[in-house]
């Protein structure tokens, strides 16, 4: 079929934008990575025989049937760093890590410091960190990438790297595609055991931040479950928009990278300072006994592990909030939903109103104002309140300053923080289900970002959680949220009864109040 006139003109017009647009990035003076570069496709290892991984797994899954794995909750956030640790010290085989976040700071470097030894001893590293909250440099991206039995990738980045003109340019006529973000979050260390959750790399995850620190929750496991979240990986790690970390930056001369690591080793000095005041190791360890003291521990259950296809264009396959609803239970009586963002979709908010005249118990707990990281998201959020509760939806809000003990799981001593914000991301059905990954009850999580979550059938991993979860809000840790007879919004603690949402102060409300003014909400 031949085109018409019509088409004719608007290919012609297309043609000449795409080439003012070239015009105007080459006198940005943009700098491009190269497109469609080589790069090896490799698969994740069986795991591993031998080594106090190996063994210490073999031992916790002694006498359970096939199919059966173990785990054990992770909320603290100085445990969750030292058990990655553990896990890197103690490698024989491979690390393969898969994070949104990695951030420059002194839980980054020192995570990484660790990493690149174990390298150095033999072991096959693999990291996959978006691009869009690119804290570490093309140039050393780069430069981490050729060390030897070191691969880094980013996901999804865009070849304009530099010049603001070249990358607003870029992204304008690019949004879709650079919009798309890998959100998932997982360790998987020796082929035999893991690490899934909420938590990025950097400072506020691990306790270690002065502005905030977060109450999080991660899974350690070990079991069949492992294989499936090696192949999750291998998906991504071979995906089209998994860019080779190599091709980011040219070849360094050998006095640049030797400025490189003097500087990074500088920094790891002082960071080793500040650690040393805390119960984070500076240096590897032998972690004998936390691995062993595992044997006894951990809890046992079915999982299964569900994430959304890595595509950045055309067909992105079903959704995982579609996969979670076809393997998700019915659930009878109880829902217990822990979420740092919540901007329910009608759709949602009228399954909670049949869910609850059926009988079902459906309990949420989202940040407060004051506990929240991201302002801009509870400005949209705070909209739905009167929606849930009408609804038939318990809501409570988490505390920015919650008691003396539950700071104790966020703050990793001597550090105290501003506030701690809530960012756990986890589902409670009944008492024997629970679902946790990196999925929040928002637009960018439901509709855009690539998420990963596992789903476990474990009544003693329900409880576990079950007990945290009604720990959490308590009146000392969290607000509960209600409707008076005059239908206006009320928030009871152990104290008092207050009218006006928490904040940390008069300018987050401004910015609340301005934020909401903001068309953005299908973004958040």
């Amino acid at each position: 079929m031949r085109a018409g006139p019509a088409a004719i003109l608007l290919f012609c017009k297309q043609t000449a934008a795409l080439s003012i647009l070239g015009l105007l990035m080459a006198a940005a003076g943009c700098a491009h990575i190269p497109k469609d570069p080589d790069k090896p496709v490799t698969y994740s290892d069986g795991p591993a025989e031998d080594g106090i991984l190996a063994d210490v797994s073999r031992e916790v899954l002694s006498g359970q049937a096939g199919g059966i794995s173990a785990f054990m909750m992770i909320p603290e956030n100085l445990a969750a760093l030292k058990w990655r640790l553990a896990l890197i010290d103690r490698a024989r085989q491979t690390i393969d890590l898969q994070v949104f976040i990695w951030s420059n700071d002194e839980s980054g470097r020192l995570l990484l410091g660790r990493i690149i030894a174990a390298a150095e001893r033999g072991v096959r590293v693999r990291l996959l960190v978006d691009d869009m909250p690119k804290e570490i440099s093309d140039q050393n991206t780069a430069m981490l990438s050729r060390m030897p039995n070191i691969q880094v990738r980013r996901f999804n980045p865009g070849r304009v790297r530099r010049g603001l003109i070249g990358r607003m340019l870029q992204m304008s006529t690019q949004f879709q595609t650079l919009n798309r973000r890998m959100h998932n979050k997982q360790m998987i260390v020796d082929g035999c055991w893991g690490i899934i959750g909420s938590r990025n790399i950097g400072n506020p995850y691990f306790g270690l931040s002065t502005l905030y620190n977060n109450r999080d929750l991660d899974l350690l496991m070990t079991g069949p479950i492992i294989r499936d979240l090696a192949d999750d990986f291998d998906e991504y790690w071979n995906a089209p928009a998994a860019y080779p970390g190599e091709a980011l930056s040219g070849a360094h001369t050998a006095e640049q990278e030797k400025k490189i690591w003097n500087r990074f080793e500088t920094m790891l000095s002082v960071d080793r300072e500040m650690l040393s005041r805390t119960a984070v190791p500076p240096e590897p360890r032998d972690w004998k006994k936390e691995l062993t003291d595992l044997t006894t521990t951990m809890v046992y259950g079915i999982a299964q592990s569900l994430q959304d296809a890595p595509e950045v264009t055309g067909d992105r396959g079903i959704r995982l909030v579609e996969q979670l609803r076809e393997v998700t239970p019915e659930t009878g009586e109880m829902s217990c939903i822990i979420t740092p963002y919540l901007i329910p979709s009608g759709e949602q908010i009228e399954t909670i109103e049949n869910a609850v005249s059926q009988g079902r118990r459906i309990q949420f707990l989202v940040p407060s104002m004051a506990s929240n990281n991201h302002t801009m998201v509870h400005s949209h959020y705070k909209k739905y309140r009167k929606r849930l509760l009408k609804a038939g939806a318990e809501l409570y809000e988490f505390r920015g300053n919650p008691s003396d003990q539950m700071r104790a799981m966020s703050d990793t001593a001597p550090i105290r923080s501003g506030f701690i914000s809530l960012h756990t991301k986890g589902f409670l059905l009944d008492d024997e289900w629970v679902l946790l990954g990196s999925l929040n009850i928002d637009p960018r999580s439901i509709h855009i970002n690539t998420e990963h979550m596992i789903i476990i059938e474990s009544p003693d991993l329900a409880r576990q959680m079950h007990e945290d979860f009604a720990w959490m809000i308590d009146p000392a840790n969290a607000w509960k949220v209600s409707l008076n007879e005059a239908g206006q919004l009320r928030w009871t603690s152990e104290a008092e009864v207050v009218k006006k949402q928490p904040a940390r102060s008069i300018g987050q409300r401004i910015s609340s109040f301005f934020y909401r003014l903001l068309p953005i909400e299908s973004q958040l």
